[in-house]
C-alpha cells in the first residue's frame, strides 16, 4: 500500500479488529460514566450574553450566502455576536451536555479555544469556551498575530482577522471507548463544528475561513493542552 494511504488508514477498522473495538465500547458504556464539560476554575472569566434563536432564521439563505474570503477587518466581534456564535455552534442545548454538534458516543470530546488578537470589550489573549458556564476562560494573556502566523503557515493566504477558532479533541476521552479509531471520529466531529461556525458567521454578516495548514504540536503547546489532546482544525473569523 502507498505510504500516504497507509498513514490515512492507520486507524482502519476491519474484521480482525472488530471484536476488540466492540468490547471496548461495551465496557465503557457499562461503566456509565458521566462526561462533564471541561472548565478552567481559577482562571479569569469573561461572561457571555444569554441568547435566543432569531425569528425567521433561514438556513437555506445562509447556505447560499456562505463564502470564504481573503481579506478581513481586524475589529473584534461584539460580545453579543460572539455569544450567539459560540452558543449556537457548541453550547449546551440539551441533557448530558448535548449540543448542536454531533458527538461520537455522546462523549462530548470536542473543546473550542479562541485566539483573540486585539483588546476591546475583552482582552487580547487565548481563551477556552466553557460550555457549562457559557463563558470564556482566559488561559493566557496576549495573542500576537505575527507569532500565530509562524504556528499557522496558511495564515499567509489572507489578511487581517478578528480571532482564530481552534478546535481540539480530547484524545483520552474518546480512545477509552473507541480505541485509536476514535481519532477518526474526532476529525468528523471537528468538521461538523467548523461548519456550524461557518454558517453562524455568515448569518452574522461575518466570514469564517477554515484553515488546514498548522503545526499541531506547536499550537497545542501554546494552549498548554494536556498531552492526550489533539489539535484538529483551525479557522479565522472576522468581517469581510
Amino acid at each position: 500500500m502507498d505510504s500516504k494511504r497507509k498513514f490515512f488508514y492507520r486507524y482502519e477498522l476491519d474484521q480482525t479488529k472488530l471484536p476488540d473495538f466492540f468490547e471496548g465500547i461495551i465496557q465503557v458504556e457499562q461503566e456509565g460514566a458521566i462526561h462533564s464539560s471541561r472548565t478552567y476554575p481559577g482562571y479569569p472569566q469573561w461572561k457571555l450574553e444569554k441568547v435566543k434563536p432569531k425569528l425567521w432564521s433561514n438556513l437555506e439563505k445562509t447556505l447560499l450566502s456562505r463564502r470564504s474570503a481573503r481579506k478581513f477587518q481586524t475589529e473584534m466581534l461584539s460580545c453579543k455576536t460572539l455569544s450567539r456564535i459560540l452558543f449556537f455552534s457548541h453550547g449546551i442545548t440539551g441533557q448530558n451536555s448535548r449540543g448542536p454538534t454531533p458527538s461520537s458516543g455522546d462523549l462530548q470530546s470536542l473543546e473550542l479555544y479562541l485566539a483573540i488578537f486585539q483588546t476591546s470589550w475583552i482582552d487580547s489573549g487565548l481563551y477556552h469556551y466553557d460550555r457549562q458556564g457559557h463563558h470564556l476562560s482566559q488561559i493566557a494573556k496576549g495573542a500576537n498575530y505575527n507569532n500565530w502566523k509562524q504556528l499557522i503557515p496558511s495564515m499567509v493566504h489572507f489578511e487581517g482577522g478578528s480571532l482564530l477558532w481552534i478546535l481540539v479533541g480530547d484524545g483520552a476521552r474518546i480512545t477509552k471507548k473507541y480505541g485509536e479509531r476514535g481519532y477518526r471520529f474526532l476529525l468528523l466531529e471537528a468538521g461538523h463544528l467548523m461548519q456550524n461556525l461557518c454558517l453562524l458567521s455568515t448569518q452574522e454578516n461575518l466570514v469564517t475561513l477554515p484553515l488546514g495548514g498548522f503545526f499541531e504540536e506547536a499550537v497545542a503547546k501554546e494552549l498548554h493542552l494536556p498531552t492526550s489532546d489533539v489539535v484538529l482544525y483551525v479557522g479565522v473569523c472576522g468581517k469581510n
